[in-house]
Parts: C-alpha cells; structure tokens; sequence
C-alpha cells in the first residue's frame, strides 16, 4: 500500500509539472482575437500525445466557441501531409506548439507547413521570436517577453490584417469542456 501512495505521489508531481510548463497562450489569443474576431478555426500540427497539455492551455485560452483542429504528426515527413489535411479542413490559421519535437517554432518540419499553409492563403503565429523567421505572421508569449513581434515579410498569399505591436498590453476525438474551445484531433496521413 505504501508503494502505491508513493507512485501515486510521484505521478501527480509530475502532472502538475507539465501544468506548469504549458506555454501561457493568452496573450497569442487575446492579439488574435482583437485582430481577427471572425477567425475561428485554430490549426495545430503536433504530436498530440506529447503536447496535451499545450493543447488545452490553448483551448482554454481560446475560449467557448473556437474550434481547434489538430493534426496528430509524430514524424517530420508528416509536414506537407498534416498542412494539406489542415488547409481541406479550412483551418483560419496555425499555431506552433513551442515544445513540439518535430513541429516547434523554428524547426524544418514547421518551416515546410507553415510554407505550405501560406501558399494556401493560412498565415501561422507563434510564441517565439524565431516564428518569424520561418514564416509566422506574428508572435507573442512567454519567448517574446509579452510583447507582438509582426513580420516585415510575408510569404505566400496570405492576405491578414497584421496586430499594432504599439497596442499591446503585457499579459500577466472531438473533445469538449465547459468554456474550451472544441478540439478535433485528426491524424496525420
């Protein structure tokens, strides 16, 4: 019995952990939001296992009423697949998870969506400075320190309204959960 209590302990520690490693989407949303109140539809290529945790911070920051369409991608060959799968799925845009193996802010594999998403008129946002450099069309969160980060260059036909970095504030399976966004995981092919 005390083995059990003990392992018990140790998993719930290390659930709280990753609670407490999930990226603050907040302010991500709150800028798309205020830029893009009829977008919607979030897409997200990740390993889904890997990022669940990162996945409903970004649904509860989303909030009641927007859909997120993941695709469930475990390798890097996945990319073109899991960005067409995206783009018939007429996601609005894509969000990288920062902690994603394959499919993070700055990767190749993210580079290779992301491009591909573009050509199809979807921008992608992200959290980290290094976003940009692969194509994002913005990015704030815990890597940008709170402030918007917007490109000097967009790439493919992406045709968006880009956020006022000036007008920032710092921010302190179908599933559904009561004041979530609905995630809809799909996998990739």
């Amino acid at each position: 019995m005390n083995r059990l209590s003990m392992s018990l302990s140790v998993a719930a520690l290390a659930l709280a952990s990753l609670a407490l490693s999930a990226e603050d989407f907040q302010p991500l949303m709150k800028t798309t939001q205020a830029t893009w109140p009829e977008k919607r539809h979030i897409g997200v290529i990740c390993n889904y296992r890997a990022n669940e945790a990162q996945v409903w911070a970004l649904a509860r920051a989303a909030g009641e009423g927007a859909l997120i369409t993941v695709v469930d991608a475990r390798t890097a060959d996945q990319s073109g697949a899991a960005a067409l799968l995206l783009a018939n799925q007429k996601a609005d845009y894509l969000v990288l998870m920062p902690g994603d193996r394959y499919f993070r802010d700055g990767s190749f594999a993210a580079t290779v969506a992301v491009n591909h998403l573009a050509s199809r008129g979807v921008p992608a946002i992200g959290t980290t400075p290094v976003a940009l450099k692969q194509g994002a069309v913005f990015s704030v969160g815990d890597g940008t320190e709170g402030q918007i980060l917007v490109t000097d260059r967009l790439i493919g036909t992406v045709d968006v309204i880009l956020p006022d970095p000036k007008a920032s504030e710092k921010a302190s399976l179908v599933l559904r959960r009561e004041g979530m966004a609905t995630v809809s995981v799909r996998a990739a092919e």
